[in-house]
Parts: C-alpha cells; structure tokens; sequence
C-alpha cells in the first residue's frame, strides 16, 4: 500500500471516530432529553387528573345546592297558606264545638304540610325567650320585660324559616330591652 492509501484509510478511521462519538453524543442527549419529556408529561398528566378531579367536586357542590334549594321559591309561596292555615287553627279551636269536624281537616293538613317540611330539611324559628339573633330574626320593635333577659326574644310575631340551615324568611319578633 501507498502512504496515500494509508493516510486515507487513517482519514476515514479518525472521521468514523469523529462521527460515531458525535453520534453518542447527540443519542446521550436525546436520552436525556426523552427522560426530561416523559418526566414532563406525567407531572402533566398528575396536575390535569387533580384539576379535573376539583372540578368533579365542585360540580357536585353545585349539583347538590341546586337540589337543596329547588324548593326555595315554592316553599316561600306556600308559607302565607301554612301561616293562614294556623291562624284559621287558632281562631277555630276558640269555636271548636261548632267546628269540629273542620278543625279536624285543618290540624290534618297542618300535619301533611309539617310532614312536607321535615322532608325537605325545612325548620321554623319559632322560639320565644332565646338571644335574638339577626341572622334568623327581624326586631319589629323592643319591649321592656322582667321575666326575659335583654335582647332575647319575647314574642314571636311570624315565624321564620331555614331549609338546609339557610335563611327562607326571617321570624318577626319583639325583643327586651332589659
């Protein structure tokens, strides 16, 4: 062989040399760099799965309070009947020999109308002697009183209601000043 021939074929040697530790180069970044993508993508795929799961939750908060107070509107419309219905009570079981069998009728559908409210988590304020509260009570005036102590509630004027602890309509109510 000639020292031509010789220096080529060391040429091609050094190039091959050259090219594959430039080769194992760019494969060790790649590597890495897959390494860092798919390191990437699953923090990703942890931070989507537990904003999705937030707005799972908060969907169903909405759901339910949507299903809690469905009823809102028509349970209000209702408690000027129901209050009527226990004023006619009162004023008929001052006549109750008379009317009986009326009476009857409307303690019965006073009863339906509780049954109503208990399944739909509704409660009255109706409590006398208790701190006046004015989350649940509306002070129509102030009485002075010794059996009560100051700023609870003397009478009950009309009486509040809550569904699901949430305020429908306020009690109307006298409190004591001292």
């Amino acid at each position: 062989m000639s020292i031509k021939n010789q220096e080529s074929i060391k040429k091609k040697k050094i190039i091959k040399n050259i090219d594959l530790k430039k080769i194992k180069k760019k494969i060790n970044f790649l590597v890495k760099k897959k390494k860092k993508l798919k390191k990437k993508i699953y923090n990703s795929k942890k931070k989507y799965k537990k904003k999705i799961k937030n707005i799972k939750l908060r969907c169903n908060r909405q759901i339910d309070s949507a299903y809690k107070f469905s009823l809102e509107k028509i349970i209000s419309s209702l408690l000027p009947i129901f209050d009527s219905l226990e004023m006619a009570i009162s004023s008929i079981g001052k006549f109750e020999k008379n009317n009986k069998n009326i009476l009857e009728k409307l303690i019965e559908l006073k009863k339906f109308f509780l049954k109503i409210f208990s399944q739909n988590s509704i409660k009255i304020v109706d409590k006398t002697n208790v701190p006046f509260d004015p989350t649940i009570h509306q002070a129509m005036f102030v009485k002075h009183s010794k059996d009560i102590k100051k700023d609870h509630v003397i009478e009950i004027l009309q009486k509040g209601y809550l569904i699901h602890n949430r305020l429908l309509r306020a009690a109307l109510v006298s409190v004591s000043n001292t």
